[in-house]
């Protein structure tokens, strides 16, 4: 390296290269000496003039003369410059190429030139580009010739260039990589560039993209609206930004998103748009299961018999499903975020608030009870139970909760506390003695009179029941108990309880807990009830027996006969009606006492020859009757025919009086005759006819000749097909008589058929031919309607009486067809009474009851007829709903003399008043009987000696004749 001053650095440029610098070292002097000239001076002002910066180098290559911005950009003053070579300031290898063009320029002359990269003292390097001409200074011989480099820093260009070649290379990468398509629009919408992912995914090139072949890649279906929105975007220059479909290069339609924004002059004028087209078909698949995920939670959520809400991280309610609003009345803009606490109770408001509060801090469930308010102003109680929800990493995001109006159940709960404070009241204002035990017996609660009850027995809470009552363990108490608690039932029952002495009526009824007891005291009503029954028995007995022989009578004979027919209906069975032969004659001559007792040894007879399996009865004045079961041939029936007439035959010793009778006897036999009770006796009766018709004394059996009554029944039965259609049926009507005022108080509505051939035909004659071929339906609607339209013309205070059979109670029409009789009629229900006979009691009892009782509240009365004459039906009369008790015709006739039938009548009478039922007697034909009934305490009465019954027609003139009458304090007749 050559110094300034000539001196060559020995460590920069070898021997060689010293002595090739020694040649050019006169021009160096020159230059030298020329610069310290004056010229020189004014070239080194010249060139420091100049912004760029300039090297003049020698022959040499050493650097004579720079400027100052050669120095600025060398980080060096001009005394460290001057002199040196380039290799001091760049790498070798551009050092020795810049060298080379130097040589060259000196050489050819021209312009030669290279780029560098300049070191800086600091290590700063600066990227330069020079350019080299030839310098030539002073004239021949002296002149010298130089090198002249116009230095240019290109540092920034380089780096602007490098940086503009990384991003096109990025730019280029990024189009490459990136899923959407950048694309840019002329002012008027047409397409001038579109990245190079178009053609492979839409199958169109720019060209035809350009021409608008990109609409037609559009679906049909967002054509318009997508066109709308480009037209809009090009006339206001406002950014576009649509989604729609478009199809690829498959045939299918993927759903992407258009956006572009527009880059205007300084005018305002669009330059240019620049735009984008990105794939979202994932994603608009991704919110279309999204929608359909939240439209199925709302739903759901909205279908739920309960509230639902959602919250988040931070507290704010973000869903309420469509049940809060109903509840609440808020909007979604009320509810959301903090709102839905506008709708709390104020009271609550602060702990609901509270209760959120500290379960969110530790990110935990929660439950509360508060009320909340509806616009309108009601309140409702609810529970309020949330869970937390978490991310996959378990991050908390907040709750999801129900709310459950409990409003019923508070109210429940509020009645269920009022209903015990009004139970707990009850229970000891009670008369009964109430106690409560679990399941095991131990004893949880007692009201006031059990306790003072069983104060003697020392009872307390939690002791057993049983330990009060030892010797009831496994007996009827216990076990009814543990009946309770097994069925889960009420047992009701009666016992008698020796450690008190006492009858009671037992409730027990089971709870959660165990049974509650209620003891009820009923000794005196068991006593009563005992005396009751036996009168009933009493009256029972009398009603289904001869009060003057003790035997069967009529009605529980006929009960037999049937018993017997029924159990074995092949086998052979006799029936023997029996007339006593001259027993009149006795009456007549000893009297009425006498012929009592001859009939009480008759009977004694009678019951001597007959077997324990056969039956006997009175039927009333001399007659008997005798059913023979299982005999095995007609003989027997025979045998036993004769045995009693000539028992019969022997002399009977009245007081000493040796009296002579004899009997006739008519023999059915079943089923040869019949299979009917009715009609077996029927048959015997005519049998009987027979006997005495030949002189008495003897038996005949019934002979098919006997027949021809019942060939006259069937001949009935055929006449009565369509009589009611015909008109040969009509009502005739007899009154019933208040037998203190003398007053008609009711007429009852008897049915009459007039037969063409026969004339008036009576009921009982063809009332059982009818009621057995299904007939009497018909005719009793007929006759309810003809009573009710005919009672509406008859004064206020008179009521109408219908008989009704016990076939019209078969099947549900029966409340229809009265109802409809009073009611078409204009018929006061109150008015009309119908009446039953016993039968309908004693058969389908639980049926029968429920259409009586329906009757009864329509206001409709029933009536009783021919009591006395059955027996099951006085444990009935307590449960079935009756109001007036008929006495049966065969107790009014033997009064008053009749001392049986007086009691009977008495103790009838004394039945009705206990059960508060209205008491009426038929068959009244006597002042006698009148002042005998009324001595009894009767007050209706029924009869021939009042009236017969009259037709419809004559009805009103029978009301005003009795009204006169009644005026004259009488009784018609």
């Amino acid at each position: 390296m050559v110094q300034h001053d000539g001196a060559a650095h020995p460590q920069d440029v070898d021997y060689e290269t010293h002595a090739e610098l020694a040649k050019f070292e006169p021009d160096r002097r020159r230059l030298w000496d020329a610069i310290e000239s004056d010229a020189a001076r004014s070239l080194q002002c010249l060139i420091d003039a100049l912004p760029d910066p300039v090297v003049i180098k020698d022959r040499a290559h050493r650097w004579v003369a720079v400027n100052a911005a050669v120095c600025a950009l060398a980080g060096r003053s001009r005394e460290e410059i001057i002199g040196r070579t380039s290799f001091d300031f760049f790498p070798e290898e551009q050092a020795r190429a810049q060298w080379a063009a130097d040589d060259e320029v000196l050489a050819r002359g021209g312009e030669v030139d290279w780029s560098a990269t300049l070191r800086s003292p600091t290590g700063r390097e600066h990227q330069v580009r020079s350019r080299n001409r030839r310098l030539t200074l002073g004239t021949p011989p002296s002149d010298a010739t130089f090198v002249l480099s116009v230095v240019e820093d290109v540092t920034q260009a380089l780096e602007a260039e490098l940086k503009l070649r990384e991003s096109e290379e990025n730019y280029r990468y990024t189009l490459e990589l990136s899923p959407q398509i950048p694309w840019t629009a002329g002012p008027d919408g047409q397409i001038l560039e579109i990245g190079p992912r178009w053609e492979s995914q839409v199958g169109t090139s720019l060209q035809e993209a350009s021409a608008g072949g990109w609409l037609d890649a559009l679906h049909p279906g967002d054509l318009g609206a997508t066109l709308d929105l480009w037209a809009k975007a090009l006339a206001t220059g406002e950014p576009f930004d649509a989604e729609y479909r478009l199809r690829t290069t498959h045939g299918d339609y993927r759903w992407v998103r258009a956006w572009a924004a527009a880059r205007f002059n300084p005018q305002g004028q669009i330059l240019r748009w620049y735009g984008t087209l990105e794939d979202i078909q994932d994603r608009k698949l991704a919110e279309a299961a999204l929608e359909v995920s939240v439209q199925e939670f709302r739903d759901l959520a909205d279908y739920s018999p309960v509230m639902i809400w959602v919250s988040d991280e931070t507290g704010s309610t973000t869903f309420l499903n469509e049940l809060w609003y109903q509840k609440t009345g808020q909007t979604v803009a009320d509810a959301l975020g903090a709102g839905w606490l506008e709708a709390v109770h104020p009271d609550d408001r602060g702990g609901v608030a509270e209760a959120y509060d500290r379960a969110a801090a530790a990110a935990r469930p929660f439950r509360s009870e508060y009320r909340l308010r509806h616009v309108s102003g009601s309140w409702l109680w609810v529970i309020d139970a949330g869970e937390p929800r978490f991310r996959p990493d378990g991050a908390f995001i907040g709750y999801v909760g129900t709310v459950l109006d409990i409003t019923e159940r508070r109210l429940a709960e509020a009645e269920a506390q009022r209903a015990a404070a009004r139970l707990s009241t009850v229970l000891e204002s009670t008369t009964d003695c109430v106690i409560g035990v679990d399941r095991v017996g131990h004893i949880t609660y007692l009201n006031r009179n059990a306790e003072t009850k069983l104060e003697a027995l020392e009872p307390r809470l939690g002791k057993k029941l049983g330990e009060l009552f030892p010797e009831e363990r496994g007996g009827v108490f216990s076990q009814r108990f543990a009946q309770a608690l097994a069925s889960q039932s009420t047992v009701s029952f009666e016992s008698y309880l020796p450690a008190l002495d006492e009858w009671l009526e037992i409730h027990a009824y089971p709870t959660s807990e165990g049974l509650s007891l209620f003891f009820r005291n009923i000794t005196e009503r068991r006593q009563a009830d005992q005396e009751r029954l036996i009168a009933q028995e009493k009256i029972a007995h009398m009603a289904r027996h001869d009060a003057l022989t003790g035997l069967p009578n009529r009605l529980l004979f006929n009960e037999e006969l049937g018993r017997i027919l029924a159990e074995a209906p092949t086998k052979m069975a006799a029936v023997l009606f029996l007339d006593l032969d001259r027993f009149k004659e006795v009456n007549d001559t000893l009297g009425h006492a006498e012929g009592d007792a001859l009939l009480r040894l008759v009977a004694r007879r009678l019951k001597s020859n007959i077997r324990g399996s056969d039956a006997i009865a009175r039927f009333g004045g001399d007659e008997f009757a005798i059913v023979q079961a299982d005999i095995r041939r007609p003989a027997d029936a025979i045998d036993l025919a004769e045995r009693i007439i000539k028992d019969l035959a022997e002399p009977f010793d009245l007081d000493g009086n040796m009296i002579f009778i004899g009997v006739s006897i008519g023999i059915a036999l079943a089923p040869a005759d019949s299979e009917l009770p009715e009609q077996l006796l029927r048959a015997a009766d005519t049998a009987l006819y027979r006997a005495k018709g030949e002189g008495g004394g003897t038996y005949r059996l019934f002979e098919p000749e006997m027949h021809e009554r019942l060939q006259e029944r069937q001949a009935m039965k055929i006449a009565m097909h369509g009589a009611l259609g015909r008109g040969e049926f009509e009502v005739h009507y007899q009154p019933l008589i208040n037998l203190q005022s003398g007053k008609i108080s009711c007429f009852e509505a008897l049915v009459r058929w007039r037969h063409p051939e026969r004339g008036l035909i009576a009921p009982d004659q063809f009332i059982p031919v009818a009621e057995e071929n299904d007939f009497i339906t018909s005719i009793g609607a007929w006759v309810l309607n003809q009573a009710c339209e005919a009672a509406v013309d008859w004064p206020s205070d008179i009521d109408v009486a219908v008989n009704l059979s016990p076939l019209q109670f078969r099947g549900q029409g029966l409340i229809e067809t009265v109802s409809e009789a009073y009611a078409k009629a204009g018929l006061d229900p109150r008015r009309l009474q119908l009446e039953i006979t016993e039968s309908v009691i004693l058969h389908d009892s639980s049926a029968n009851l429920a259409i009586l009782t329906e009757l009864r509240r329509l206001g409709v009365r029933i009536a009783l007829d021919d009591f006395g004459t059955g027996y099951s039906s006085l444990s009935y009369l307590r449960h079935f709903p009756v109001d007036k008790l008929k006495l049966d015709r065969s107790f009014v006739g033997d009064l008053p003399a009749g001392m049986g039938a007086r009691a009977i009548v008495r103790a009838v009478a004394g039945l009705a008043a206990g059960l508060g039922l209205t008491m009426t007697a038929e068959g009244i034909e006597t002042a006698d009987q009148v002042e005998a009934l009324l001595e009894e305490g009767y007050t209706e009465g029924q009869g021939y000696y009042f009236s017969l019954p009259v037709p419809a027609e004559n009805v009103l003139a029978v009301i005003a004749a009795n009204a006169v009458a009644a005026n004259k304090s009488s009784i018609i007749h």
